[in-house]
């Protein structure tokens, strides 16, 4: 950052322009625009941790632990499977899976709920959801958290395929996507959510993933792009 200003002009005794009776809206606006997505981004946590904790107490009443399963374990006959993220995380199994999948099949589900967990995707699905409730004029703004969903399910059948074999994933996913969690809250994840036929053509697919290299250079442009415009702006004239 003392680069990029050295290099647009300005140094620490620069005096910052726009702090004027003109320059305090240009500033004023901006600002709101971006701390209004950030509160109603908090809102949306403390809503979906509020609902979370009323189900955990739900839990603890109806279900019982499985130390084995690290697991709570529902009396209900529907095969489901969920999580529940945040600071106390706790991943839900029915009885009807255990009865229904195979041991490779539920570890492989299990890993599916651990890595919703693990990648805080909770925080994913607040951030698309205050930003769709701010700017809901937006295309852009429903359509992402329309997809977000989906494309969170698709990492965390990823990372389970990285420890377990695809044929039991697709195969427990398939089972399991006839199923509803049972009295899942809103903001869970289920192994069976949103897009079960789009995510088991997916696994299904046999293409060759692309080569590290490409998503190096993919994920390099992507974080290049936005750094454009302030460098081309700072650009001595020539």
């Amino acid at each position: 950052m003392s680069g990029l200003l050295r290099f647009c002009g300005l140094t620490l005794n620069a005096r910052i322009p726009g702090t004027g009776p003109i320059g305090v809206p240009a500033i004023a606006v901006p600002a709101s625009v971006a701390l209004v997505p950030l509160v109603c981004f908090g809102h949306e946590v403390l809503r979906a941790r509020r609902v979370r904790a009323r189900h955990r107490g739900v839990l603890d009443m109806a279900g019982r632990r499985s130390a084995r399963l690290r697991a709570t374990v529902l009396d209900h006959g529907t095969p489901a499977a969920y999580c529940l993220p945040g600071r106390r995380p706790r991943i839900v199994v029915s009885a009807g899976a255990l009865r229904l999948l195979s041991p490779a099949q539920l570890e492989s589900v299990l890993e599916h709920e651990r890595a919703h967990i693990a990648g805080r995707h909770h925080l994913a699905l607040a951030a698309t959801e205050a930003f769709a409730r701010v700017f809901r004029w937006l295309p852009l703004a429903l359509e992402a958290r329309a997809q977000t969903p989906l494309l969170l399910e698709m990492a965390a059948d990823d990372r389970a395929l990285r420890r377990h074999p695809r044929q039991a994933l697709v195969s427990a996913l398939y089972t399991m996507a006839a199923g509803h969690a049972p009295h899942a809250p809103g903001g869970a994840f289920t192994v069976g959510g949103p897009g079960a036929a789009v995510r088991l053509r997916r696994m299904l697919d046999a293409r060759r993933r692309p080569h590290p290299a490409l998503c190096g250079l993919a994920a390099a442009v992507a974080v290049g792009l936005p750094l454009l415009p302030p460098l081309l702006g700072c650009a001595p004239g020539m």
